[in-house]
């Protein structure tokens, strides 16, 4: 996913690090304590940075809305409230998904630590942004990641349905190189996150046919009927399949919140989501040594990118290579947003009475 999945009427380009400060001010002014704004910022300027729009900034004004409204704790903690050997059960507390995602992240990278590997399920939580953020976090540590969550609404119709049954629920995989960018997978089970159609309906850019139906069942270019209607599984049946059954290993494991009991995230802001995932680690040390293996991964990344290429094809990617040249090239030069994102970010800076220096 780049930019170049989306339409963008009027752009602005801003540094990195002013919308980080932006956002860091915002969410304090909110309410939230320091580091836990911290951890928001950071998470969804790396969104934005890494060209993932749908899960970035665009995102402010419905957090801080479930914050006024009560649909999220603002200062909520996430603690272990089981654990058996290398497995742990999380209660978010309701507390900001990003925090309640650092906080598991970390847990089952220490349990990958001491067991070689490690399950950690997750109930209580809220939207937690990008798989990618946490993937990244064992990559680093020297693990192999996997995340899976249930996502925020219902929005696709088990296969031969028509009704709103099952959300995309997103999963990934992250792997460390040595020289090399990290493998990071980070996809939902629809043709596109609902977030591209979001970010589009602000925007009112027109989508590709092939994202959604509208509600009597056709396709549609236009995204306020996408949004209302519903998103289009990947591979057909397959993808179908595998949204429920990350449905079963993040939500119905641990009682988190399935089928009527998902809320919407945008149109019902002052109910609690009870958001379900489940993080899991490999450590590859307890394996075959780290180093040794990131090697033999960055001879794999070579490999697949020196194969023959078709005519009209000038590189071949690896899964998160385009995300990481979006971020590099952001960290640079800036990131480009739509004015509309940016003219709601000075709206909620004035209404939050943020100081004139931290504005975008």
């Amino acid at each position: 996913m780049s930019k170049a999945d989306y339409y963008f009427n009027e752009e602005i380009s801003i540094p990195i690090d002013k919308v980080y400060r932006f956002e860091k001010e915002l969410y304090q002014a909110a309410g939230m304590n320091e580091a836990d704004a911290h951890s928001v910022a950071e998470h969804l300027v790396e969104a934005d940075a890494r060209g993932v729009y749908s899960h970035g900034i665009q995102r402010n004004g419905i957090y801080l809305e479930r914050f006024r409204l009560g649909g999220n704790s603002i200062n909520g903690r996430p603690e272990v409230i089981k654990q058996f050997g290398a497995t742990a059960l999380v209660d978010g507390h309701n507390a900001m998904g990003m925090v309640v995602g650092n906080y598991s992240m970390d847990l089952a990278i220490d349990l990958a630590k001491k067991y070689g590997t490690s399950a950690v399920s997750i109930t209580g939580s809220n939207h937690f942004g990008t798989c990618a953020h946490y993937l990244q976090m064992a990559a680093d540590a020297g693990m192999i990641g996997f995340v899976w969550t249930i996502n925020c609404v219902n929005i696709m119709a088990p296969w031969g349905g028509t009704e709103r049954q099952l959300g995309n629920n997103p999963f990934g995989m992250g792997v460390p190189c040595k020289t090399k960018d990290s493998i990071i997978l980070d996809m939902a089970t629809s043709v596109v996150a609902r977030g591209k159609i979001v970010m589009a309906r602000k925007t009112n850019s027109p989508i590709p046919s092939e994202w959604a139906l509208d509600l009597d069942g056709n396709p549609t270019t236009d995204p306020e009927k996408a949004y209302w209607g519903t998103v289009q599984p990947f591979g057909g049946y397959k993808g179908y399949g595998l949204t429920f059954i990350n449905a079963i290993i993040s939500a119905i494991l641990n009682g988190s919140s399935f089928g009527e009991e998902i809320i919407d995230l945008y149109e019902e802001p002052g109910k609690v989501q009870n958001s379900g995932h489940l993080f899991q680690c490999i450590n590859i040390d307890a394996i075959d040594n780290l180093t040794d293996f990131k090697k033999r991964m960055d001879d794999a990344v070579d490999y697949l990118k020196n194969g023959k290429k078709a005519a009209d094809v000038e590189e071949i990617y690896v899964p998160g290579e385009l995300e990481a040249i979006s971020q590099k090239k952001a960290k640079a030069n800036g990131i480009i947003y739509p004015v509309e994102v940016i003219q709601e970010c000075r709206e909620q800076a004035e209404k939050y009475q943020i100081a004139k220096e931290f504005w975008l």
